[in-house]
């Protein structure tokens, strides 16, 4: 097993101003499965390209149990990048593609069958080894390509969006498949995604990438429920954030006072956010409750979706319970102490 440091990695391109990666720094514990998540043009992908061997950076160090691999080749440092597509060799078969690594380090053919039957067992594909690509489901071709990566027995799995070509149903197969083997072989991994529940489903650790900057990193739970700043809740799914002076035990917004449990920080400008599925709706006023009006509902099918004005805001609410409330109707729109906490913000997000 191995561990990753990532040391003020800085990378840009020609041609474009922003740095695709800026003084980014994160550590992947030996063993674990870190998931490098945020939207298109983050510099997901470049921090696995960096890892890889396939691009340098300008600035920082990459080190692989405390050992820079920087001056090492792409094809010496033990890592094995996994894409989105499996750009399997079509000419080849299943067992000649799993193989191809294992020839090229000239391993003796009775160990390379062994070790590809093993490996075939292991993706769930035994008896495939006679098909060709072309042959197989997309999700049996990206079976295919892990196999290939682990073969070899790399230090690193890099894996690069594997399933967002996938339908639902084979993603989250392959997902379980994917962290059932990862764990059950002990290798250290780095995921690419910009699929939240991804991300939370299979990663150890979540780290959030936005505009080549590192938000936060975290366990998936803690990221989840308590992401440090705005922009990083963003990412989680939280877009209501509550603006105002705390005195003592209370937040006062230009809306109205609202009541926070156990502060843990100074009176004076403070910030709180909340989960959008802990925000209430009710027909009756209560504690930390706001007049609102329902503008739309959308059922999702294990929860629904609403969207409401607060005087001059837009609120987003999600809901696992069943509702008699129509579009248009008026309601309170409750936001419970225990469930708010404080965040690093900007005065220009959120309710104020």
């Amino acid at each position: 097993m191995t561990q990753i440091d990532l040391l003020h990695l800085t990378r840009t391109y020609p041609r474009q101003t922003a740095s695709a990666l800026a003084d980014v720094s994160l550590r992947v514990a030996s063993g674990t499965l870190t998931a490098l998540l945020g939207p298109s043009g983050s510099g997901k992908s470049t921090l696995l390209k960096l890892i890889a061997g396939i691009e340098a950076p300008e600035h920082g160090d990459i080190c692989l149990d405390g050992q820079s691999i920087l001056a090492r080749p792409a094809h010496q440092r033990g890592t094995v990048l996994v894409f989105q597509k499996a750009y399997l060799f079509p000419f080849l078969s299943v067992t000649e593609n799993v193989a191809f690594g294992l020839k090229i380090q000239r391993i003796h053919p009775a160990r390379i069958r062994a070790e590809v039957d093993r490996i075939l067992d292991l993706v769930e594909l035994p008896g495939m080894g006679s098909r060709r690509p072309t042959q197989l489901s997309g999700g049996e071709q990206q079976r295919v390509a892990l196999a290939r990566a682990l073969v070899t027995q790399p230090r690193v799995l890099l894996l690069d969006e594997p399933f967002s070509s996938l339908d639902a149903a084979v993603r989250q197969t392959l997902q379980e498949a994917v962290r059932r083997i990862q764990r059950e072989l002990g290798i250290t991994t780095v995921l690419v995604t910009h699929d939240l529940a991804e991300a939370l489903a299979m990663a150890d650790q979540v780290a959030l990438l936005d505009h080549g900057a590192l938000l936060a990193s975290d366990t998936p739970q803690r990221l989840f429920q308590r992401p440090p700043t705005s922009r990083a809740a963003l990412l989680m799914g939280i877009s209501t954030f509550l603006h105002g002076e705390l005195v003592g035990n209370h937040l006062h917004t230009n809306l109205g006072r609202f009541r926070i449990e156990a502060p843990d920080i100074p009176s004076g400008r403070a910030t709180y956010a909340i989960r959008p599925e802990h925000i209430r709706l009710c027909a009756q006023p209560g504690l930390n409750a706001l007049p609102a009006q329902l503008l739309t509902h959308s059922f999702r099918g294990e929860h629904s979706e609403y969207q409401l004005r607060v005087g001059d805001q837009l609120l987003r609410v999600r809901s696992m319970s069943p509702t008699t409330y129509s579009e248009g109707q008026q309601l309170f729109i409750q936001f419970p102490p225990e469930l708010l906490f404080p965040i690093a913000d900007t005065p220009e997000l959120g309710i104020t």
